[in-house]
């Protein structure tokens, strides 16, 4: 019944190009593909109507949504008595245009799915609605841990360009320190990033740009330390766990600042002021290899594709029940 369930589900998403957005990679594509399910790419000139009728599904998954025309696709679905599970990411009722597209959605779904415990009490918070809570998996193969983190010390720092602030944030204080720096940054989107750049009088951090690609796993790799700032608000409270998860999967030392939603994480990493935790790897590598190691065995049993999955076929599990 479950197979047969799968092989009637749509997994749809509402991006042309969906591989290009780190979420929908990550917590769509990937799963989507080992569960075997299809794929559909539904945008705003597409009739709901005719996607149902052609289809047929007996359940839809719905990936961010980034236009109003997906509510309309899922209160049709919902009348014809299909299931709908929509994923929520980074929703923060902050944000109003993101509340008005999502909104609807949520009252419309029989599934609710976040990634974190904080991002689930958002909602709960805010609509009463209960979330399922399934995690991203890891999105690279496991390269080996770093072991001799030398100078100039070799950092990097990756996501999307609406985070960029955050490292920017930080550049002075780490420039500060007064030890030498290669820090690349993995993004894409960079001029603005250039322009705050260029009024800094930075003396110790030399800084490459790299674009992010679907191997970007390689550049990462090529630097000892991870850094990932979070400021502490709303924006990053509901934020997924997924570069925390990929820099301990490819074994590279990782600071993390220190707030409540990735204490999880705190053994694993340097967990707290990003300045400092330059200073306490260069007076204790032995135990930044020693907790990067056991970091990347954490992630490797909980957040791998197969375990995530678990947490699907166990929803899977639940809704053949009902149907």
């Amino acid at each position: 019944m479950e197979k047969k369930l799968l092989q009637n589900t749509l997994w749809i998403f509402n991006h042309p190009n969906p591989e290009t957005i780190p979420s929908y990679y990550v917590s769509g594509l990937m799963p989507a593909h080992f569960m075997n399910i299809k794929k559909i790419i539904f945008l705003e000139n597409h009739n709901p109507h005719s996607l149902i009728d052609k289809f047929k599904p007996k359940c839809i998954i719905i990936s961010k949504a980034f236009s109003l025309k997906i509510s309309e696709l899922v209160e049709i679905a919902r009348k014809k008595g299909i299931i709908v599970i929509s994923i929520f990411d980074d929703w923060v009722f902050e944000n109003k245009n993101r509340t008005k597209l999502n909104l609807p959605i949520a009252k419309n779904s029989d599934y609710i799915i976040t990634k974190t415990i904080y991002a689930d009490e958002e909602i709960q918070t805010n609509t009463g609605i209960k979330s399922k809570i399934i995690p991203d998996p890891i999105r690279f193969q496991t390269s080996k841990v770093i072991k001799n983190i030398t100078l100039p010390l070799k950092l990097c720092w990756f996501g999307m360009h609406t985070n960029h602030k955050t490292i920017l944030n930080e550049l002075t204080n780490l420039d500060n320190t007064n030890l030498k720096i290669e820090l690349s940054i993995i993004s894409n989107y960079f001029e603005d990033f250039v322009k705050s750049l260029n009024k800094m009088k930075l003396k110790n951090i030399n800084i490459k740009f790299k674009i992010w690609n679907k191997k970007s796993n390689l550049d990462i790799i090529e630097s000892d330390i991870v850094l990932l700032p979070y400021p502490k608000d709303n924006k990053r409270l509901v934020k997924s766990s997924n570069r925390i998860i990929d820099s301990l999967n490819l074994g590279r030392f990782t600071i993390l600042s220190k707030v409540k939603q990735f204490k999880e994480f705190e053994k694993f990493t340097f967990f707290g002021n990003l300045s400092d935790g330059l200073y306490w790897i260069m007076d204790n590598k032995e135990k930044s290899y020693e907790i990067t190691t056991l970091g990347q065995k954490y992630v490797n049993a909980n957040y791998s594709i197969d375990s995530v999955c678990i947490k699907w076929f166990n929803l899977f599990d639940e809704i053949k029940e009902r149907i």
